[in-house]
């Protein structure tokens, strides 16, 4: 994504000067966010939603810089039905960010001379739109070059997810006297259920689309395997806490707790392998450690027959990682019959329709109080944003109420200390950027590196996120020609990030 970026407003820039340029850029940053691995099929009807809903509003926008209440009256209904987009899912999410980023930055583009209202809106609309438009094609492109790595990642991230939900898994693999009341790992393992469920579905899109390839069909066995496995860990916590409550059975367990940790680390070198292009190492056989003596004395469900059963479903767990390696080592074939079933079924589909927005207006719905919940407070701080004495920025409190604002109040309390703490950070680099009097094209590079940061940490690290944004923010604002002192602008996004996070907060 910062890639294509680079070379759009690179291009841009030789064409049409430095100020299309900083328009065209602020369109492929809007293009950016939809941009995710994805199949091949259906890409381009993935990505076009974001610009033809951020064009009008972009525009819209533009013409009302003159008659800020009646920017504000638009800004609540375009939020709540950009955050609408939400009803898609994952797929929606993204959408609904870029259009609302289209609402912000557009804030950010200086007000026109007197006069020149409609000519300078649709030439500065015109720039915008030919850098989102210009994304596009480079958005199907480098994804369906980089099918083949996206395939390789997203089964390695399901591998670690795998063995890092085995490694929690195994700590319940304790008698209940040696483990603490607050050390139960119950919910931790719920969390981590959800993560790699989640992980799941995005690598079943991109991994069982069209597996034609040796290696493709390798990566689609192992992903079934990963599946099995999924499920007879969750099966291995069945009759566990009964099991747990029995003292003498505190040594299988422990041989049990064992076998899990040393499977988990088989998964991360397995993982770490596909990721480095490197053969697997060949897989440690540990059967030997499951097998427990079980008396035979009569008939009943006895705690040894219960460590017995525990023992068969975790070497079911040991025989699917074994598969997984012979895979990964080309000394096994994948079930080509079931890739194609599973292909059939369990991939996504790639339309929009218009059942999920159709389904969206009950109060049970998540989407819909949520959009509600996004549109007043962006209300809010753009109200309040005219009142304060550096009115010229008001868009900054917006911004700050867009990406902090989660579905939940523990998401959006996560975002908001990362949020602040990021965007302190950021300003001082974005100071020391800005006050060095760095040339354009320099500037168009340290954009392009912060939308790289920001979009790759969005997941994983938001704090990364939040520095790489506020960098962002800060020297494209700069580059719109929405400047003035560098050093007091700095000071107000600090204070307008803290009464946008609070606003957020709030609601």
């Amino acid at each position: 994504g910062a890639l294509g970026l680079l070379l759009i407003s690179a291009l841009v820039h030789l064409w049409l000067g430095s100020a299309a340029a900083s328009a065209a850029t602020v369109g492929a940053i809007v293009a950016i966010p939809p941009d995710m691995p994805a199949p091949r099929r259906g890409k381009l009807l993935h990505m076009l939603p974001a610009p033809l809903l951020a064009l009008p509003l972009f525009l819209v926008v533009q013409r009302l810089h003159d008659e800020p209440w009646m920017l504000g009256l638009l800004i609540v209904p375009a939020s709540f039905l950009a955050f609408l987009a939400m009803a898609w899912g994952k797929r929606g999410a993204p959408v609904a960010i870029a259009a609302v980023l289209a609402l912000v930055f557009s804030m950010a583009v200086p007000a026109p001379a007197e006069g020149e209202g409609w000519r300078v809106a649709l030439a500065t609309t015109f720039h915008f739109g030919l850098g989102a438009l210009l994304y596009q094609p480079w958005a199907v492109l480098s994804n369906r070059l980089l099918n083949g790595r996206y395939r390789v990642q997203l089964i390695a991230d399901v591998l670690l997810s795998l063995a890092d939900l085995m490694r929690l898994q195994a700590l319940q693999f304790t008698p209940v006297l040696a483990l603490g009341e607050r050390d139960n790992p119950l919910m931790g393992a719920l969390l981590r259920q959800a993560t790699l469920a989640d992980q799941l579905q995005s690598a079943r899109d991109i991994v069982l689309e069209s597996p034609t390839s040796a290696r493709q069909q390798r990566l689609a066995g192992m992903l079934l395997c990963a599946l099995e496995m999924r499920d007879h860990l969750l099966a291995s916590a069945l009759d566990l806490e009964e099991l747990r409550r029995q003292p003498e059975q505190a040594g299988a367990l422990t041989r049990q707790h064992g076998v899990l940790l040393a499977l988990a680390a088989q998964m991360e070198q397995l993982a770490d392998a596909l990721l480095l292009g490197q053969v697997p190492a060949a897989f440690e056989d540990l059967r030997a450690q499951l097998q427990l003596a079980v008396p035979q004395d009569g008939a009943g469900f006895t705690p040894a027959r219960l460590a017995q059963a525990l023992s068969h479903r975790i070497g079911h767990i040991h025989d699917e990682v074994a598969r997984l390696v012979a895979l990964a080592r080309g000394e096994a074939a994948p079930d080509l019959a079931l890739v194609r079933v599973s292909w059939q079924m369990f991939v996504s589909p790639t339309g929009w329709g218009w059942r999920p927005l159709l389904g969206l207006w009950r109060w049970s719905a998540a989407p819909l109080r949520h959009a509600m919940r996004a549109a007043l407070a962006i209300g809010v701080g753009y109200a309040l944003s005219q009142l304060l004495p550096w009115r010229e920025h008001a868009y900054w409190i917006v911004l700050t109420i867009v990406v902090v604002l989660r579905g939940s109040l523990a998401q959006t309390l996560e975002r908001r200390n990362e949020r602040v703490a990021g965007t302190l950070l950021g300003c001082m680099l974005a100071s020391i950027v800005l006050l060095a009097n760095l040339p354009h094209w320099a500037l168009l590079a340290c954009v392009t590196l912060a939308q790289a940061v920001a979009h790759a940490f969005t997941l994983r690290r938001y704090l990364f996120t939040a520095v790489a944004a506020t960098v962002l923010g800060l020297v494209q604002a700069h580059l719109l020609g929405a400047g003035g002192s560098a050093g007091f602008v700095l000071l107000e996004r600090m204070a307008d990030t803290v009464i946008g996070a609070g606003i957020a907060w709030a609601f």
